[in-house]
């Protein structure tokens, strides 16, 4: 479940390409500017940008600029009407991972973005494991020992999340951060509730769950090396 957003003055465009990754299982924000997208990418985390070149109040480069200074290592998508080699040169060179000229098919986008993810930089496979749990990403299913099981969305973003980035600790806030959208009024007991009924359904009886949790630390997946 990758956390995207969208930064785009063209508000039916923004909303189109919303829709279109809402039904492939994204998570997805939209903001209109360079101020409010520098803001977003300051205090929140995301898997992947899609960044317009031209925008009300400077240019997406400048977003892009900005973000790879601050050591931001998600893949960026350029959306331009701009062709020309030199164009592209000047995007790319600022940072981006990617180029696609206006006017375009929502399928090619949503290929590009997972090309993007598939890239090692993010550590993207298609088929993470952990133990006897196997969640297929393209299918968005989790399977324990061949068996499958079923999760609610939040469930699967916080499974897939973990198994991403196994043994290593995330707060309640950074979860919330990096699964929920930026206007969710989730609180860390939702969170901790998440958490528990997901553990419950991963963890056979008389079975040490995967999930850990540390006082001051936060929640981790635990996967032998």
């Amino acid at each position: 479940m990758p956390k995207i957003l969208i930064v785009d003055d063209d508000v039916r465009l923004a909303e189109q390409i919303h829709d279109f990754l809402l039904l492939e299982g994204s998570v997805v924000e939209i903001v209109h500017g360079v101020d409010d997208a520098i803001q977003m990418l300051n205090c929140f985390n995301f898997d992947l940008i899609i960044l317009d070149w031209s925008l009300p109040d400077g240019t997406g480069v400048a977003v892009c600029r900005h973000y790879r200074g601050q050591g931001g290592l998600a893949p960026i998508i350029f959306l331009t009407g701009k062709d020309s080699v030199e164009s592209k040169e000047e995007g790319l060179n600022s940072g981006a991972d990617d180029y696609l000229t206006k006017p375009f098919h929502p399928r090619e986008l949503s290929a590009r973005i997972k090309a993007c993810l598939r890239r090692p930089r993010n550590f993207q496979m298609e088929t993470l494991v952990a133990g006897d749990l196997c969640l297929d990403r393209t299918q968005r299913k989790l399977t324990k020992a061949g068996k499958a099981i079923h999760l609610r969305p939040k469930e699967y973003g916080l499974m897939e999340f973990l198994m991403r980035h196994p043994n290593r600790y995330f707060s309640s806030k950074e979860l919330i951060e990096s699964i929920w959208k930026s206007d969710s009024e989730t609180t860390e007991d939702t969170v901790r509730t998440s958490i528990k009924t997901l553990r419950k359904k991963i963890t056979a009886d008389n079975e040490e769950c995967l999930i850990k949790t540390m006082q001051g630390y936060g929640y981790k997946l635990e996967v032998e090396s």
